[in-house]
Protein backbone atom coordinates (compact mmCIF):
# COMPACT_ATOMS: atom_id res chain seq x y z
CA UNK A 1 0.00 0.00 0.00
CA UNK A 2 1.50 3.83 -0.98
CA UNK A 3 0.75 6.40 0.60
CA UNK A 4 1.10 9.82 -1.34
CA UNK A 5 0.50 13.12 -0.10
CA UNK A 6 1.13 16.99 -2.30
CA UNK A 7 3.75 18.95 -0.20
CA UNK A 8 2.52 22.56 0.16
CA UNK A 9 3.26 25.45 3.00
CA UNK A 10 -0.07 24.40 4.15
CA UNK A 11 0.73 21.02 4.29
CA UNK A 12 4.24 20.94 5.30
CA UNK A 13 3.81 20.16 9.24
CA UNK A 14 1.34 17.73 9.18
CA UNK A 15 3.96 16.12 5.97
CA UNK A 16 6.92 16.06 8.69
CA UNK A 17 4.74 15.28 11.89
CA UNK A 18 3.71 11.85 9.72
CA UNK A 19 7.06 10.76 8.25
CA UNK A 20 8.28 11.42 12.30
CA UNK A 21 5.12 9.09 13.14
CA UNK A 22 6.85 6.29 10.85
CA UNK A 23 10.56 6.89 11.78
CA UNK A 24 11.80 8.96 8.53
CA UNK A 25 13.78 12.03 8.73
CA UNK A 26 12.17 15.27 7.60
CA UNK A 27 13.24 18.31 7.97
CA UNK A 28 12.58 21.76 6.41
CA UNK A 29 14.69 22.92 3.06
CA UNK A 30 16.00 26.50 3.31
CA UNK A 31 16.93 28.57 0.37
CA UNK A 32 17.88 31.94 -0.60
CA UNK A 33 14.37 33.95 -1.95
CA UNK A 34 15.39 37.40 -2.92
CA UNK A 35 17.84 38.00 -0.09
CA UNK A 36 15.37 36.06 2.47
CA UNK A 37 16.53 32.63 3.56
CA UNK A 38 13.18 31.01 3.40
CA UNK A 39 11.37 27.28 3.57
CA UNK A 40 10.91 25.72 0.27
CA UNK A 41 10.52 22.52 0.50
CA UNK A 42 11.90 19.19 2.82
CA UNK A 43 14.51 16.96 2.82
CA UNK A 44 13.43 13.31 4.03
CA UNK A 45 15.24 9.98 4.38
CA UNK A 46 14.87 7.95 1.49
CA UNK A 47 14.22 5.12 4.13
CA UNK A 48 14.38 5.11 7.96
CA UNK A 49 17.02 2.71 8.05
CA UNK A 50 19.13 5.10 6.23
CA UNK A 51 18.89 8.41 7.39
CA UNK A 52 22.02 9.77 5.53
CA UNK A 53 20.67 9.08 1.89
CA UNK A 54 17.92 12.33 1.44
CA UNK A 55 15.75 13.90 -1.14
CA UNK A 56 14.56 16.95 -1.75
CA UNK A 57 10.61 17.24 -2.13
CA UNK A 58 10.12 21.29 -3.14
CA UNK A 59 6.28 22.71 -2.47
CA UNK A 60 3.70 21.09 -4.87
CA UNK A 61 6.05 18.08 -5.21
CA UNK A 62 4.36 14.41 -4.40
CA UNK A 63 6.09 12.77 -1.99
CA UNK A 64 4.93 8.84 -1.62
CA UNK A 65 5.92 5.61 0.45
CA UNK A 66 5.78 2.45 -0.53
CA UNK A 67 4.33 -0.81 1.71
CA UNK A 68 8.49 -1.40 2.31
CA UNK A 69 8.59 2.34 3.78
CA UNK A 70 10.95 3.76 0.86
CA UNK A 71 10.08 7.12 -0.04
CA UNK A 72 10.09 8.72 -3.52
CA UNK A 73 9.31 12.28 -4.46
CA UNK A 74 7.90 12.73 -7.74
CA UNK A 75 8.68 16.70 -8.90
CA UNK A 76 5.17 18.92 -9.80
CA UNK A 77 3.78 18.52 -12.87
CA UNK A 78 5.49 15.18 -13.94
CA UNK A 79 3.65 11.57 -14.05
CA UNK A 80 5.38 8.66 -11.56
CA UNK A 81 6.58 6.07 -14.30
Amino acid sequence: MSIEWTLTRQTLNQIDDELDRRGIFAKGYWENVDGTLTVTGLRVAVLASRPGERLVAKFNDTISINGRGRVTVTPAGEEEK
